[in-house]
């Protein structure tokens, strides 16, 4: 299988923020947000691939997926355009 993420600093940066809110899920007097890890237009399933981050959190991961993937492929317009959506 292909690998879904290039090796970039935007996927280290996406993942801290993801396994950062794993281990430290309670959010108090926040208003929150679900996200799927692996975007469901990629694949992700809706069991275990969702956390829950911060509007903020929620943006910048959006903002990073698509310079996660190669730029100007299938995958990058599919993040690109979930990305404009959520703005």
């Amino acid at each position: 299988m292909k690998k879904l993420f290039r090796n970039n600093k935007y996927t280290l940066l996406y993942f801290k923020i993801i396994n950062k809110r794993k281990q430290n899920h309670i959010i108090e007097d926040k208003y929150t947000e679900n996200h799927h890890i692996i975007p469901r237009c990629l694949g992700g399933s809706d069991k275990e691939n969702v956390v829950t981050l911060t509007a903020r959190e929620h943006y910048i991961c959006h903002r990073l997926l698509p310079k996660m993937v190669e730029k100007n492929g299938p995958l990058y317009y599919k993040l690109w355009h979930a990305f404009v959506m959520l703005c």
